[in-house]
């Protein structure tokens, strides 16, 4: 399981911690980039090349955000999973590392069901970010086991200190805030 550093990315800086993207305590580490400042194509470009295996998760990632930051250089982008499934049929069909996306803000049902209807349609890499403790945990009680193994879990619970019970589901990726080392 990779294991990756999340930082929000608001006015230059990298939060928690207001850490210039350059800081040598940065270095070679996988970094879940949420980007909240609005495109801007200097500053994504910059990004790319200081952290080239993060995930870039634009704040309005749609098609349009996705194709934009693997121009600029970002290997791996997310895409809202709630997006128009033509829509994201194209970005998976252009982008091979194309990650979509499930804040679970909405029901574990809803999400669950959009899951299923689009896996035909998308790549492996699923991001699930919490928003509430507990709530992943409740979403893999709740998948069903063969849904469950058609994807490639990328998982970022809503605080650092989560952890989950087994669930019998491989998770590639782990996402966690807290202090760099």
């Amino acid at each position: 399981m990779e294991v990756f550093e999340r930082f929000v990315f608001h006015k230059g800086l990298l939060y928690p911690g207001a850490i210039k993207p350059d800081s040598k305590i940065l270095k070679n580490k996988k970094l879940l980039l949420h980007e909240r400042d609005g495109f801007n194509m200097d500053r994504i470009r910059k990004m790319s090349k200081l952290h080239p295996n993060s995930i870039w998760d634009p704040q309005d990632a749609n098609h349009g955000s996705l194709l934009d930051s693997v121009m600029l250089g970002f290997t791996h982008v997310t895409i809202d999973g709630w997006t128009d499934i033509s829509k994201l049929r194209i970005s998976h069909a252009l982008c091979k590392n194309a990650i979509t996306k499930f804040k679970l803000n909405n029901s574990i049902e809803k999400t669950i069901s959009r899951l299923n209807l689009l896996k035909k349609d998308i790549q492996r890499p699923i991001l699930i970010i919490g928003e509430n403790p507990g709530d992943i945990q409740q979403f893999f009680d709740k998948i069903d086991t063969e849904l469950a193994n058609l994807y490639d879990w990328y998982i970022a619970p809503s605080s650092s200190n989560e952890v989950l019970s087994s669930v019998g589901i491989k998770i590639s990726g782990w996402c966690s805030s807290g202090d760099v080392e």
